[in-house]
């Protein structure tokens, strides 16, 4: 399979998540007027028993989606932005949660006379903006962003006679450091840390039964 896709969505009130200033700073979700979303996917898959018997149930593929995001910011917000002590004007900037690419690979093995299947599958996340911007009598937030990060993911069942499935998960093996950043084109010094952590590797095992009455 090749394939080669292009997707578009206009979207009206989009729900953006932003940050307020108070006497602390917090997160909410706001209605912002209009946001576009666009972006391509082109995905590979092969079943790689067609070039060698012995690969036969062994299937290899792999997908990019590239996407590029707008929403246009209410004007009392953009007013507050270009206000002379802050002097951070934006009209409009990235959807939230809409990372800039997103790259999957994947290998599955299905073998039949078994009842043997086992995948493994790896996914890269691009840039994603999580929190926009915020402002308030004179103070300035910056956006926070989710930088790349990658997971690893392992799954194996096998059928056990003719109703039991075992079933044994591995994820999150790469157990890679997810970082948050402040980043503004109008904030000195780059990027700043907003949060660093791993989220472990997670491991499941399940036994399932299906019966027909």
């Amino acid at each position: 399979l090749v394939s080669l896709s292009y997707f578009r969505k206009d979207i009206e009130d989009a729900i953006e998540y932003v940050q307020r200033i108070q006497p602390f700073t917090f997160t909410t979700a706001a209605n912002y007027p209009e946001g576009h979303l666009q972006g391509a996917e082109v995905e590979l898959r092969q079943d790689l028993g067609r070039f060698v018997e012995g690969l036969a149930g062994l299937s290899a593929g792999a997908n990019a989606t590239f996407i590029d995001s707008l929403v246009t910011l209410p004007d009392d917000e953009a007013a507050g932005f270009e206000d002379p002590g802050i002097q951070a004007p934006m009209r409009s900037r990235e959807m939230t949660n809409a990372p800039e690419y997103l790259l999957n690979f994947y290998l599955t093995y299905d073998f039949a006379p078994t009842g043997t299947q086992v995948g493994l599958f790896y996914t890269i996340q691009g840039d994603t903006l999580v929190v926009g911007a915020g402002e308030a009598n004179g103070n300035f937030v910056p956006s926070i962003y989710a930088t790349p990060f990658d997971t690893l993911n392992l799954t194996l069942t096998q059928r056990l006679g003719e109703h039991f499935r075992l079933t044994v998960q591995a994820k999150n093996l790469t157990n890679p450091e997810i970082e948050t950043v402040y980043r503004s084109p109008y904030v000195s010094g780059g990027d700043r840390t907003n949060t660093s952590y791993t989220a472990g590797v997670e491991l499941s095992v399940a036994l399932t039964a299906r019966f027909s009455l």
